[in-house]
């Protein structure tokens, strides 16, 4: 026992964050700038982290670092401790009333207006001294924002969450709706296929997006709609919408809240279309923590699994 006690003592712990770090960056450089250090620190880090395991762990491949077969066989390991330690450090009393805790959203733009002012409402009212951060998911992929520490939880739309370090909390579902302007001449008593298939449309579509349940629907139908332009901005889309002939479609509760802000009109689609799951999404390392195990209770509380029909 005092051997192994020892042996502990002579490791410098940090290296398995940066290992775990590693992991996910699979690179010297990106790795360096998550831990704040230079590159020639993470270089020394990864030097130490091979001493300490006596393997290589990663070995250039390409343009990546790759993990040999003892690193990936250490990963999980890894991880769970960190997670478990990390949870262990947290274990202090919370009080929502007191607390001065900084929680960061990362949260997709359509879900943000329905999400986000209720929230915060009730933050304002159970715990005054909180600060929330509510950023956009980052670009390079969605999951990458929790992985990096860059947020405590991420919501969006189900499909997009696909890593499996993640926990996930599924919240309700939204129906894709058509937003047009009142008097657009494409829609009469009723919006009609004929009449959606022969529209001009714009589409929203976030970033590492490729396709859209509407658009993989039509597809099955054998058709496909006249897109003129793609946009990541949702309040543009709108605005274009408001003042053209143009048709759009979005999430049923996001085309509510624009319509009422901009006198727009919601029209239900005259086909069937799957609904997108709103999911809760937050990494390994926060699964423990009482502070933000009480703000997921919040917002699944502020949003319960109700589907919209």
């Amino acid at each position: 026992m005092h051997s192994s006690k020892t042996t502990l003592h002579k490791v410098d712990l940090n290296l398995l964050v940066a290992f775990d770090v590693l992991m996910t960056e699979r690179s010297v450089t990106h790795s360096g700038r998550v831990l704040g250090i230079t590159q020639a620190a993470m270089s020394n880090t990864l030097k130490r982290l091979r001493l300490t395991f006596n393997d290589p762990l990663f070995v250039k491949q390409g343009h990546v670092m790759a993990p040999t077969a003892k690193a990936l066989k250490l990963a999980v390991t890894v991880r769970k401790a960190l997670a478990h330690t990390q949870s262990l450090l947290s274990r202090e009393q919370f009080h929502p009333a007191t607390t001065r805790r900084q929680f960061r959203i990362a949260i997709s733009e359509c879900v943000a207006s329905v999400i986000v002012p209720p929230l915060v409402d009730t933050l304002r009212k159970i715990a005054p001294q909180l600060t929330l951060d509510v950023l956009a998911p980052g670009e390079e992929g969605q999951t990458k924002t929790l992985e990096r520490g860059d947020a405590d939880l991420l919501i969006t739309w189900f499909p997009w969450v696909t890593s499996g370090k993640l926990h996930l909390h599924r919240l309700y579902e939204m129906n894709c709706v058509c937003l047009a302007s009142p008097n657009n001449a494409y829609i009469g008593e009723k919006l009609t296929l004929e009449n959606f298939i022969a529209a001009d449309h714009i589409q929203f579509l976030p970033r590492g997006i490729n396709s859209t349940p509407v658009d993989e629907a039509l597809l099955q139908l054998g058709y496909t709609r006249k897109i003129m332009g793609r946009f990541s901005n949702s309040n543009l889309v709108a605005t274009m919408v408001s003042t053209s002939d143009l048709l759009t479609v979005l999430p049923d509760r996001y085309a509510h809240f624009l319509a009422e802000q901009m006198n727009l009109k919601v029209h239900p689609l005259p086909f069937e279309v799957t609904p997108m799951r709103m999911a809760m999404a937050w990494h390994a390392r926060n699964h423990e923590s009482e502070p933000d195990q009480w703000l997921r209770k919040v917002i699944i509380e502020l949003n319960p699994e109700n589907p919209i029909h």
